[in-house]
């Protein structure tokens, strides 16, 4: 994996439409969106790109993101719609000392494979790069889980990711 740069990092933070701050990524996988789907909710393949996260994708399913010394985040499903035309898994984000927010996972068909678009938010500016860090990194790995490879090269560039996010003030974007 390259050393990554504003251009790679392909996330925004920022006020959406609806006035909220937000974290917004897109990115393109090379597989359907039922294999994307399974990538995100089987334990045995989650456990591969995320260890020690579980998402139980059913409506009032639990979530759980256990970083270790970094934290953890849980959740409850409260929207879980299996990709057909498109996929849709909603869940709470709840981490200690910020406010509540909700994370939204999109999986729609594109020619070559799945366009993931996920957003989190309604959140505080002031964690929202430390939270853009973890997605990009996590989003990393999934694509390179789903095509069969390593994840090491996704988890040992946090710290250069975590550099260039902690520069990108309220409201601006990254290509």
């Amino acid at each position: 994996m390259t050393t990554p740069t504003p251009d790679s990092l392909r996330g925004t933070l920022g006020i959406g439409a609806d006035g909220a701050f937000r974290i917004r990524f897109e990115r393109v996988l090379a597989h359907t969106p039922e294999r994307v789907w399974e990538w995100i909710t089987d334990p045995e393949r989650l456990v591969l790109w995320l260890p020690g996260c579980t998402i139980d994708p059913r409506v009032g399913g639990a979530v759980s993101f256990d970083f270790g010394d970094e934290g953890a985040a849980t959740g409850v499903v409260s929207e879980a719609l299996p990709p057909g035309s498109k996929g849709v898994l909603v869940h709470t984000w709840c981490w200690e000392g910020v406010p509540d927010s909700v994370v939204r996972w999109t999986l729609e068909a594109v020619p070559g494979g799945t366009r993931l678009t996920l957003v989190h938010g309604e959140l505080l500016p002031e964690p929202a790069a430390d939270f853009a860090t973890g997605w990009h990194v996590m989003l990393d790995a999934l694509a390179l889980a789903a095509d069969g490879k390593p994840t090491d090269d996704a988890w040992n560039a946090v710290g250069e990711v975590a550099e260039l996010y902690a520069r990108v003030g309220e409201g601006s974007a990254l290509s």
